[in-house]
């Protein structure tokens, strides 16, 4: 499970949570493409050489500001 939180002055204004669901999509874990469900239902995929980073990133982008 990754979580990725922004907090202003110490108050959480955005978090977003993913788990691995790559081994249920057919994938090998480690391995190339990994496969995470976000906590809103939605899909994301990540290479595995890319990193946490690139991954938290694209987990931030699907925030819809108001």
């Amino acid at each position: 499970m990754i979580s990725v939180s922004i907090a202003i002055n110490g108050e959480p204004i955005y978090c977003r949570s993913a788990v691995n669901i790559t081994q249920e999509e057919g994938g090998v874990y480690g391995k190339d493409k990994q496969f995470y469900r976000l906590d809103t239902g939605e899909k994301i995929t990540n290479y595995y050489g890319d990193g946490a980073v690139k991954l938290a990133i694209k987990m931030l982008k699907t925030i819809k500001e108001v």
